[in-house]
């Protein structure tokens, strides 16, 4: 299933359904760089129908929630199922990018 998008203004919306590989990893890149390219202040990775997030999937999602907040703007993840909220929560992410679990500063 492809990568459907709602934006709203400023405020982008990407939900990624199933296995999160590769392939899937890329497509989601030009997706954000789309958005960043569009204007987006605000971009929301929606997971909640992705059941698996490979090594590339997750880099891509640091590399732009780093770009984003060094442009004082934002990437999170929301809705994580439960298996991708265990990966994250494993390899010591979830805090950081998934909406809700994030420290206030």
């Amino acid at each position: 299933m492809p990568i459907t998008k709602i934006t709203s203004a400023d405020n982008w919306e990407l939900t990624v359904p199933g296995r999160i590989d590769g392939a899937v990893a890329n497509q989601l890149e030009i997706e954000i760089l789309g958005a960043i390219r569009a204007g987006a202040k605000e971009i929301f990775i929606n997971l909640s129908q992705a059941d698996f997030i490979c090594s590339a999937g997750i880099r891509v999602l640091l590399q732009y929630y780093r770009q984003m907040k060094n442009n004082q703007k934002s990437l999170l993840v929301t809705r994580p199922s439960p298996n991708i909220t265990s990966i994250l929560d494993m390899t010591g992410f979830k805090d950081l990018i998934v909406e809700g679990n994030r420290p206030t500063t």
